[in-house]
This record gives structure tokens, sequence and C-alpha cells, in this order.
């Protein structure tokens, strides 16, 4: 049943993304954008077992890569990368509350908004590298996600929390 969890995870982010797509364009035209999929992978790093939280995690990643358009990969793996900090989080201290969830979505928000924008400047040339002067949205886009993050831990809880578990609390 771990293939059905998946599933279900990979349809809710790309819910999850195309409704922070929306929001962001008719809140303020795109002036803002958030990563609404980022805390169903730090879910998944809190709740579910190893080899089906880090498949349903690159899963994630694909749906990131494919609507955010950057380099395909580049997503997938900060969001592999931010399950694994998330479950090594959440195993060194009780990240179970509300509050913990949604301060490990903004750090995974910015932590991910940080590698992609530091492994773009790597592999790009001088000139089509991605500007410093990002920062600030990628720390704004974290702090929306953290605030917003209770409300898919919620809906998560709900839709998920119900589908059965193939390895329940195994590191």
């Amino acid at each position: 049943m771990a293939a059905f969890r998946a599933l279900l995870v990979v349809l809710l982010s790309l819910v999850l993304v195309a409704l922070g797509a929306s929001l962001s364009h008719l809140v303020a035209g795109g002036a803002f954008s958030l990563a609404l999929a980022v805390p169903v992978v730090v879910w998944l790093g809190m709740d579910a077992g190893l080899v089906e939280g880090a498949v349903a995690a690159a899963a994630v990643g694909v749906v990131t890569d494919a609507a955010a358009g950057g380099p395909m990969g580049l997503l997938t793996f900060l969001s592999v990368m931010a399950f694994l900090g998330t479950r090594a989080a959440s195993s060194a201290i009780d990240a179970r509350g509300v509050l913990a969830f949604a301060v490990l979505s903004g750090a995974a928000t910015l932590l991910m908004g940080i590698g992609a924008l530091l492994l773009t400047r790597y592999v790009s040339p001088p000139e089509a590298a991605p500007r410093w002067g990002l920062m600030g949205r990628v720390a704004g886009e974290a702090l929306l996600t953290a605030v917003l993050a209770p409300a898919v831990g919620w809906m998560l809880k709900r839709v998920l929390g119900a589908a059965p578990r193939e390895q329940p609390g195994v590191l």
C-alpha cells in the first residue's frame, strides 16, 4: 500500500503547486511565490518510512521541477535532501507540533531556495547566473510558506493520515 500513499502524495503536490501558482498570480500578480509542495516533503520526513518517503519526496521534486521550468533534477535533488534533513531534525528533537512543522517547512523552503540559487550560479555562465538580489524573494517565499504550512499539514493529516503505512515509525 506504500505505492498508494506515494501516488496520493504526487497528486496532492500537483494540486498544491497549482494552488500556490494561482494564489501568487491572483493576489499580487506574481510578485511573490509560494512553495506549497515543500511542506509535503517535510510531512514525509516526519511521517513516512525511509524508502517510501525518499521515493515520494523525489516524486514531489519532479512535480516542482516541472512547474518551475528550471533545470530538471535540481528541485528533485533538493527535495530529497530536504526530506533527509527533516528526518534528521525531527529525530533529534520532538517536532510533532504545528509550530515545529511550520518552522521546519520554512527552513526547508529557505534552504531549498538557497541551494537552488547556489547550484544554478555554479553551473551558469557569469552573465546568465541568477543574482544575489533574489535572496530577499527566497526569504519571503520561506516566510509565506511557513505561515501556510499548518493548513497544508492539516490537509495532509486528513488525506494521507488514514492511508496505510508500510513501515510506521522506522528511521
